[in-house]
């Protein structure tokens, strides 16, 4: 690539960063101007709650993976299940929105290049290309982490629009029924803690669990290698 080319697709990469980052900011400061006049002027708990959940949720992305389920628990109990479920999918595609570009970023910057040219990524890719928006919107349902479907759909290059709107169709029946539990339990603040807590220590040993197998993976490489 030339210089100039490759100055340009710097200049690029650069203006999409900042400008998700910038509306990012503004999507922040503008929650927070809507938090102030829901708490002070308006007086509404519900619009409180829902915007506070549309905030927090916003920033559980990836690279923060902050727990989920207990605060749609929470919010359940003081207001509408399916604007709870509505405003908790606004917050995690806007969250997704973070994973895209981030991962997006460092695709074009080569910084995950030895990854995306291995045998493994393009079996994993030919794999989610059969069926891409179903694989993401079950991926988005189920319990169970979803980064790496997630991480696979935007290294195949998934269009932005598709990646989003599979996101939300995957992810709203899951909030509506942790909606609906909060609404029709109403868990205490003590049992939402208690789930949250659970919820952290399985992700937690998944983590410790998936870096154990990569190191003994690692190692038998090495050993392979070595003889």
């Amino acid at each position: 690539m030339s210089l100039p080319a490759t100055r340009a697709a710097a200049a690029t990469r650069d203006l999409a960063w900042r400008s998700w980052a910038l509306a990012f900011t503004g999507f922040v400061a503008a929650s927070g101007a809507a938090l102030w006049l829901a708490r002070n002027t308006l007086r509404s708990p519900g619009l409180e709650v829902l915007i506070l959940l549309l905030l927090y949720l916003s920033f559980a992305c990836t690279f923060l993976p902050l727990p989920t389920a207990w605060i749609v628990l929470w919010a359940a109990r003081e207001a509408g299940v399916l604007w709870v479920a509505l405003v908790a999918t606004a917050g995690t595609c806007i969250a997704n929105l973070h994973d895209y570009h981030i991962v997006s970023g460092l695709w074009r910057a080569g910084r995950l290049r030895r990854a995306r040219e291995s045998a493994w990524h393009a079996r994993a890719v030919a794999w989610f290309r059969r069926a891409p928006f179903l694989s993401l919107a079950l991926a988005s349902f189920v319990p169970l982490p979803v980064d790496a479907v997630r991480l696979l759909a935007i290294s195949a290059g998934y269009p932005l629009p598709a990646y989003v709107l599979a996101s939300y169709v995957g992810r709203f029946p899951r909030y509506l029924l942790f909606a609906v539990l909060g609404h029709e339990l109403r868990p205490s603040n003590l049992t939402i803690f208690v789930v949250a807590l659970a919820i952290a220590l399985v992700g937690a040993a998944k983590a410790a669990l998936d870096r154990a197998r990569g190191a003994r993976a690692r190692t038998r490489s090495s050993d392979d290698a070595g003889a």
